[in-house]
Parts: C-alpha cells; structure tokens; sequence
C-alpha cells in the first residue's frame, strides 16, 4: 500500500507543479489493450510532456463494450459472481500486460473497478478486494451508491486497502441525471466527498457532475482528494478518465461527450480492435486531451451571479457552506444558507 499512496502523492504534487497538463486515469480490460496505449505513449513521446497516465483501470463495463449488456446492473447473486470471477480473472491478464509496458518508480498503478453487489457489506468488499490485489490491481473502485458504502471504504482502509471512490453518476445505482446542477445538489455532493475523504478514500471519480463542480472539487487543496473526471468537462488541477473502446468505437447514442476519435462501427470488434489500432486512436485521443479540446464542457444551469457566489465555496472544509446571498432572489439558496 505505502508505494502506491506514495505514487498518489508524487501525482499531487505534479498536478500543482503543472495544473493544465491533465492526470490521466484510462479505462480498459485487456492486456492488449495496455499494450495498445504503451504503444501509443511510446510512440508519441511529446504526449508525457502535455499529460500523465496516473493510472489504469479495468472497468466493469466490460459488461456492456465487450459483452453487449445495457447497464454495469447484475441483479442476480449467481450473476454477480460469475462477472467478478471474470473481472479477477481481467485485473490478472491487465497486471500481466503492465509488468511489462510500463516500469520505474512512478508507473501507472492498476485499479480493480468492484462490480456490481462485490461490496455490498464490509465482509464481501474484504474478501472481493483481497481477491483483486492477488490477482494484480494496487486499489479498488467503489462507486458510492449510498452513505453505507463509506462503511465499507472505512472497512478496506483500515483493513489496508487502497479505494478509489466514486461519486456523481453511479452506473450500479442507476441514477442518471446530471449532478451537481443545483445549489442544494453542489453541497450534497461537497459532503459526500468529505465523507469519502473522512472514510479513508485516496482519491476520487466524478461522473456526469456539472462543470462547476467539477471546477471546485478539483482546486487544489491540502484536505482533498485526487479527481477524475468523466462526463464533466475540464478543469485545472483535475484529472480526466478516457475509455480505450471509447477512443475507437462510435457511441451508440448521445455522442456530444464522447471521444470524436470513435470512429469504427461496433461491428468491426473483433477483428479491427488491435494493438495497433488502439495505439494511434489512444494517442490521437490523448493528444486532444492535453490541448483541451476533448472533453467538452456540459452547460451551465446556474444563473451567472448564483454562481459566482458558489464559487466562494471550499467543498473540502468541513462546514462547507455557501455565502450569505448577496442577491434579493437567490431563492435556490432558501435553506441552505
């Protein structure tokens, strides 16, 4: 654990040093899909110096790109098993391919994404999370679907494994909407993020929140977490996660923030989804990442002078509280002020 909270540092500190070079987090699920953006890297050498690969994770939406589900959703105990027997059996061939890719001190560190009902008490999530590390992973995901999972992180620090958090959009919990768009729902999501910190998280995904958020959870901090963003436009300091299959395959719908790299129709999978091929889409998606014109930025929903108030706001601090409005109709801040 003490080399990977200590890769995790080093990553902190190059953000503040560079904080519009972007940490990359790349989602993927085969080893030669590693391969593919070792390549990628290898043969673009200019791309280390405009952004970092922080870290590789295997994603459980392999349920969905490679095996043609409609959601990460496992509702079934047998289900639920059979897909963590796969991704063990994932996270082993992704550390396989890394131990040879990538090496020195502050190589990407490999995340296990917990699918769906592997951490649905402290109990499984030890167990589950045990099995993760012996096949390779350094830390494990948990998507946040409710305040009984910051019992769990609790549970797998103390027990000495490194978590991931997830917040925003949580594909197990199905919620869907946008987060984050709202005054009310900015500090719901400030809260859950210091109650992810307080439980012992080392850093942090957030999905489909708003840009504001997004911005604000990503300043620089002493007492925050590490982000990531997907879905959520771009802010300094922040990291981005970018999906290998996304970078190739074009998204079956609701295509304004997936990569415009995606290209290939999903029937070419197998037979054109190469190392090759995703080493030149990878390094053309990298590169528009670091001149910042992917991701793209989701709208506003705040009105401008609401929103400059918010932006007093340190998500971090442990009463994180709004200003006292300043504007005679600030009615969505009636509450909460």
């Amino acid at each position: 654990m003490s080399d990977v909270i200590a890769r995790i540092d080093r990553q902190r500190t190059a953000r503040l040093a560079a904080p519009h070079f972007p940490g990359l987090k790349i989602n993927l699920y085969r080893g030669y899909e590693v391969e593919g953006v070792a390549r990628a890297l290898a043969d673009n050498p200019e791309l280390a110096r405009h952004a970092r690969v922080e870290s590789v994770m295997v994603a459980d939406s392999y349920l969905m790109t490679h095996l043609g589900r409609s959601s990460t959703i496992l509702s079934a105990a047998s289900e639920q098993q059979l897909f963590l027997d796969v991704m063990v059996s994932l996270v082993a061939e992704a550390a396989a391919a890394m131990a040879g890719c990538f090496t020195g001190r502050d190589a990407p560190y490999l995340v296990a994404d917990m699918p769906d009902g592997a951490a649905e008490t402290s109990e499984d999530a030890l167990r589950n999370a045990d099995r993760m590390l012996r096949a390779g992973a350094d830390v494990v995901k948990i998507e946040v679907t409710s305040d009984a999972r910051c019992t769990v992180i609790e549970a797998l620090t103390a027990a000495g494994v490194p978590v991931m958090a997830h917040l925003g959009y949580t594909p197990q919990g199905g919620h869907q909407s946008r987060v984050g768009r709202t005054a009310d729902e900015l500090l719901d999501l400030f809260a859950r993020a210091r109650r992810v910190r307080d439980a012992g998280a080392t850093s942090l995904v957030i999905e489909k929140v708003s840009r504001l958020a997004n911005e604000l959870l990503s300043r620089p901090d002493p007492a925050g977490l590490k982000t990531y963003a997907i879905f959520s436009g771009r802010a300094a300091n922040g990291g981005q996660s970018l999906n290998v299959w996304d970078s190739v395959f074009r998204a079956p719908a609701n295509t304004r923030f997936f990569p415009p790299t995606g290209t290939r129709d999903r029937g070419d999978y197998p037979a054109a989804y190469t190392a090759a091929v995703i080493a030149d889409h990878m390094a053309r998606l990298m590169r528009m990442t670091a001149d910042g014109a992917f991701p793209r930025d989701p709208s506003g929903d705040l009105d401008a002078a609401l929103e400059a108030e918010l932006r007093e706001i340190t998500p971090w601090a442990d009463q994180a509280t709004p200003p006292r409005p300043v504007m005679a109709g600030a009615a969505a801040l009636a509450g909460i002020a």
